[in-house]
């Protein structure tokens, strides 16, 4: 082995030199080491546990049906379309209905035309009587009046006449009282006609109010039976499953005509497996991972926890606890500002936040089950 003889590159110079260099980069390398770990008690990251979801509506699908039968006569149904809660879906035709109320309407009429004119009667106003029965019965009831007045006049007269013989002595007591006998009862069946046929009008006319009172319920029922003839939209959302049916077709009570897919108050439902449940509470943050969009370009939907089953649910031998999680906001928005809705039926994976911890939490919490492992596994 030959060394060198020059004194720039003998061996004592090239370690001098080098192992100057070396322990300043390992002196950096220590320091750096040294300063991570140091700064590792004050770096905080997020916990979370993930979980797979859907988006639906708050409420479940709504069957459009109708308790009547009939011929459409209007259809504005189509799938896909969007309805708003109160719209007129269908309209069905209602003329039975219609002969039947403006039958009774008629009805009514006619009976509070005579219940006035049996108010006149009775106060003994006949002159302005509009039914023809009751100017028949007046007619009737006036003639028979006048000429029971007309015997208690005579019998009166006769009375009058008779009285000034009795008091002169011409008669005696017992044929005076023979006229003073037929007076009275003259002016007693003035009266008996006067009070029977006034009690029967009064009695024709607390029936016919309670026939009216009937009727007038039977149309307001009739109001409210014709409103089953329109097919409404009772909640907002998107028509699906229509089955077809068309203007002039024929329904029957019950016969499904379409769903309605509510799209107000959405909320995403997660399944979370019986090992995370204990970790999930009401008002939790969540975000969400949209599979249909990628997250990078859309960035997340956030939420919070609104509602946690108390039961578990087995499915297709899987045990996991439903969860449900109220939407901050739908919109998803690129940075150009282009937005778009996440709507019923995408699927998610939830984020729950649990806690934030500490980098030297962690790692101490990994070597802890590096040197202490207290799970088992169970296959």
């Amino acid at each position: 082995m030959k060394f060198s003889t020059d004194p720039i590159h003998t061996q004592e110079t090239l370690i001098s030199r080098y192992a100057t260099r070396s322990k300043s980069l390992y002196i950096l390398m220590v320091v750096v080491v040294l300063a991570v770990l140091g700064a590792l008690p004050f770096i905080y990251v997020d916990i979370s546990s993930q979980s797979r979801g859907i988006i639906r509506s708050q409420q479940d699908k709504v069957p459009l049906q109708t308790v009547v039968s009939g011929k459409i006569i209007s259809c504005l149904l189509k799938n896909n379309k969007l309805v708003k809660k109160g719209d007129t879906l269908v309209k069905i035709a209602q003329d039975n209905l219609q002969t039947e109320k403006a039958s009774t309407q008629a009805t009514v009429n006619d009976n509070q035309i005579l219940l006035n004119d049996l108010q006149q009667a009775v106060a003994g106003q006949g002159e302005q009587l509009r039914t023809a029965v009751m100017v028949q019965e007046w007619y009737s009831y006036t003639s028979r009046r006048n000429e029971l007045l007309e015997k208690y006049h005579f019998a009166q007269q006769e009375h009058d006449r008779q009285k000034k013989l009795f008091d002169k002595g011409v008669i005696s007591a017992s044929e005076f009282e023979k006229f003073l006998h037929a007076t009275k009862t003259a002016q007693q069946a003035v009266a008996v006609l006067e009070k029977s046929q006034k009690a029967q009008w009064q009695n024709r006319h607390r029936e016919l109010s309670v026939q009216s009172k009937n009727l007038t319920g039977t149309i307001q029922k009739i109001a409210t039976e014709s409103k089953n003839y329109y097919v409404t939209a009772p909640v907002s959302g998107v028509i699906t499953e229509f089955s077809g049916v068309q203007v002039g077709s024929f329904f029957t009570p019950s016969q499904p005509i379409a769903v309605i897919t509510p799209i107000d108050q959405q909320l995403v439902e997660c399944t979370i497996s019986p090992n995370d449940i204990g970790l999930i509470h009401k008002n939790q943050e969540v975000k969400f991972q949209m599979d249909a969009f990628n997250y990078n370009q859309w960035g997340l939907l956030t939420g919070r926890v609104i509602d946690i089953d108390k039961n578990i649910t087995l499915q297709e031998n899987q045990a996991f606890f439903k969860v449900r999680c109220a939407l901050n906001s739908p919109i998803l928005q690129l940075k150009s500002g282009y937005t778009t809705r996440a709507t019923n039926g995408m699927t998610l994976t939830a984020r729950y936040t649990l806690t934030r911890r500490s980098l030297f939490d962690l790692l101490f919490d990994k070597m802890d089950d590096w040197l202490n492992p207290k799970l088992v596994s169970v296959q």
